[in-house]
């Protein structure tokens, strides 16, 4: 039994409301101990998800049960609640890989890729919605309410990890669910009536689905080539069927990571044709087109459709296998365009059909947004959308287009498909539209750290290897919601770029911007530093082994002044330490704070460690540990920062326990930073929170001790 598409909350009484996941349909059937998912073109997933098929297998047995029937929601469970459909499809493809021994070995955390670090954390669970069959009784004739009863008696007494009873909303309630999907980004909700019969194999209005987001099933008639840095395919040529016609829906070049991109492009070789499949003539493209017969669908999410039938912003979510093309069609519009209204009285806690309260449903009262809180949403907008939007401008439109990043705030983008790191033996070029979408991926990190910080830019206008420049001046006009303010160094006041927003941080990208220096100091108190750096530079022939020695020489001396640091990668070749700063402490002390480490540093260890300035009177195997860095005005990379490195290499946090002879810079790039971020959390933050108060250095070790 499938829903119908409605564009109105049905009123009245008789009505239930379940939410509308974003997962794969799935009818459990167990006969005689053997259990079988089929999706709903018959497709055997038991394989695919086998903790469902036990959970399954194990109800009925408790039941004692031999034969059982049930119709639920396939979902992907993740550390943040049920997931979406782009997660079940990427667990699914790792059992897959698995059971035939394809699946890689895992890196090391510090390389892992976000794809790789997140898959451990999926789990997946049957949303059971329905029970069509238990024991000799067929409850398909039977009305919702007799079959929810029992499928509620099933579950009454057992709770299983990967199998659970879908949550039902009686009908005073489905604005509420509504608005609760709204917040918790469900898909929408389903609205069935109590008296209906399981109406098998039809679409019925008495099952009616109320759609939040614009997403559905597309047929895929070709592909474009790929440009820049990118491999396999460019973008999807997509479309669904009118009668017998195929119509071009247009093309979808976000969402894949490179895994997928070379496993769709393996099953499009095979289905190449000669002409394009699309009613009409063939589409036009922006890279040459390759015609694939029409069998494969993809599930896409977009934010609407334009006035002549094409898809805005697609974002690829992944291959369906549970839907032939020939049965994809445009779905009709929902409820996505419908602005949510208050609810018209208090929320109340929900309840299940039969009217028992439902504990974990509760919702809690919305506290009123504080300042910070606001200032938050505003620099951390809707990552997905941005990176759709982002790919789509590299691969879909020659490299140029307008990103919306918020509410009045629009930055004209070009020449993303430009390579700023060219390709090497270890590691594949990288264009300005991947080092957008990873500053966009890194904005709950980067963003709070620099924020109100006065920006110095290192410009790589044609790439790394290109000519570069320093600029600490902004231009003359900036895109509206692009920061700037006049700033005194030195006696000269200069217009900077400030951080702390998205859009000025793409801006600087736009610019041809590679590493971000933020000042060590905040615009509103330029003679305050928030931190003062202890910067490692090792000579031509040091190894790295020596930098890491040399920071744990720092550690130690920092240890007996009672201070802390924090430690990152430099994203070149050295290492930073950086000693987070009490409110108010001037420029001089932080200066000589910094100067009275590393020279103790130098006179302890004078074969490994150096405080001279002057290049030429230093050891070629020595490290400088310069604490000349904290002058205002003077920068070194920022945290998260992206560096004009080969292998597009970032300024890393680290906890001190990493800092051995197996660290490595390399492990730390544009690729495998957003990963880190998201396992290990922001150590910056963590480590920026344990500010020094520099009268400690001045106390005898002895009082220190007492």
């Amino acid at each position: 039994m499938l829903a119908t598409t409605a564009d109105e909350i049905p009123r009245g009484e008789g009505w239930v409301f379940e939410p509308k996941y974003d997962g794969i349909r799935i009818l459990a059937a167990v006969s005689g101990g053997d259990v079988r998912l089929l999706s709903r073109n018959a497709i055997d997933r038991t394989a695919d998800f086998p903790d469902v098929a036990d959970a399954v297998r194990t109800l009925a047995t408790r039941a004692k049960l031999r034969d059982l029937v049930l119709d639920g929601e396939l979902v992907a469970r993740t550390a943040n609640g049920i997931g979406r459909f782009s997660d079940l499809q990427q667990r699914s493809r790792s059992n897959t890989e698995a059971r035939h021994g394809r699946r890689p070995a895992a890196p090391p955390e510090a390389v892992a890729t976000h794809e790789e670090v997140a898959t451990p954390a999926i789990g997946v669970t049957l949303m059971a919605f329905d029970l069509l069959a238990a024991g000799k009784e067929h409850l398909i004739t039977a009305p919702w309410h007799t079959r929810h009863d029992a499928l509620e008696q099933l579950f009454r007494r057992t709770r299983y990890k990967s199998l659970s009873l879908q949550r039902v909303t009686p009908d005073d309630d489905g604005a509420h669910l509504l608005g609760e999907a709204r917040r918790l980004g469900w898909e929408g909700i389903i609205a069935k009536r109590t008296v209906s019969a399981y109406d098998q194999g039809h679409r019925s209005p008495a099952w009616r689905k109320l759609k939040l987001e614009h997403s559905q099933e597309f047929v895929i008639g070709g592909y474009t080539e790929p440009r820049g840095s990118r491999e396999h395919i460019g973008a999807l040529l997509l479309g669904h069927y009118r009668g017998n016609a195929l119509l071009y829906a247009g093309l979808c070049g976000g969402g894949f990571t490179d895994g997928e991109l070379a496993r769709v492009a393996a099953k499009l070789r095979p289905l190449t044709v000669v002409r394009s499949p699309f009613s009409g003539a063939p589409p036009r493209t922006p890279q040459p087109a390759h015609w694939v017969r029409p069998v494969l669908v993809a599930q896409v999410r977009f934010t609407q459709w334009t006035p002549d039938g094409k898809l805005r912003h697609p974002v690829y979510l992944g291959l369906r296998d549970d839907k032939r093309s020939v049965a994809v069609h445009r779905e009709p519009e929902s409820i996505q365009s419908k602005r949510p209204t208050a609810p018209s009285r208090a929320v109340k806690p929900t309840a299940t059909a039969t009217g028992k309260p439902n504990a974990t449903a509760t919702a809690k009262p919305t506290a009123k947004p504080t300042a910070t809180a606001t200032a938050k949403t505003r620099v951390q907008p809707d990552a997905a959308r941005l990176l759709a939007r982002l790919d789509a401008i590299e691969h879909e439109e020659d490299g140029t287009g307008d990103l919306v990043i918020g509410k009045g705030v629009t930055l004209t983008l070009s020449h993303l498909d430009k390579v700023f790191f060219p390709k090497t033996r270890a590691a594949r070029a990288f264009t300005k539209g991947d080092l957008c979408r990873y500053y966009v991926q890194m904005a709950s990190g980067i963003l709070p750290a620099i924020a109100d910080h006065p920006l110095v830019l290192r410009r790589f206008p044609n790439g790394i290897t290109g000519q570069a420049f320093y600029q600490h001046k902004a231009p003359n006009e900036v895109p509206r919601g692009v920061r700037t303010a006049d700033v005194e160094a030195g006696g000269n006041v200069i217009r900077h770029l400030i951080g702390g927003d998205l859009a000025t941080l793409l801006y600087v990208v736009q610019l041809g911007g590679i590493s971000v220096d933020p000042w060590h100091s905040r615009v509103q108190s330029v003679a305050s530093p928030d931190y003062t750096i202890i910067d490692l530079d090792p000579g031509k022939t040091a190894p790295f082994a020596l930098v890491v020695e040399v920071a744990t020489w720092v550690k130690d001396v920092l240890d007996e002044f009672g201070l802390r640091g924090v430690p990152k990668t430099s994203g070149m070749s050295g290492i930073h330490i950086v000693l987070p700063l009490a409110p108010g402490t001037n420029e001089d002390a932080a200066r000589v704070a910094a100067q009275l480490v590393a020279t103790t540093v130098a006179e302890r260890h004078p074969k490994g460690a150096t405080v001279t300035r002057e290049v030429q009177k230093r050891g070629a195997r020595q490290v400088y540990v310069d604490f000349l860095q904290n002058i205002r005005g003077k920068t070194v990379a920022g945290v998260y920062a992206a560096r004009p490195h080969p292998l597009a290499q970032v300024s890393m946090p680290l906890d001190w326990n990493e800092v051995t002879d197996g660290l490595t810079p390399a492990a730390f790039t544009i690729e495998t930073a957003p990963a880190r971020l998201t396992a290990r959390g922001d150590l910056w933050a963590a480590g920026m929170r344990r500010r020094n108060d520099l009268v400690a250095i001045v106390k005898p070790k002895q009082s220190r001790s007492r």
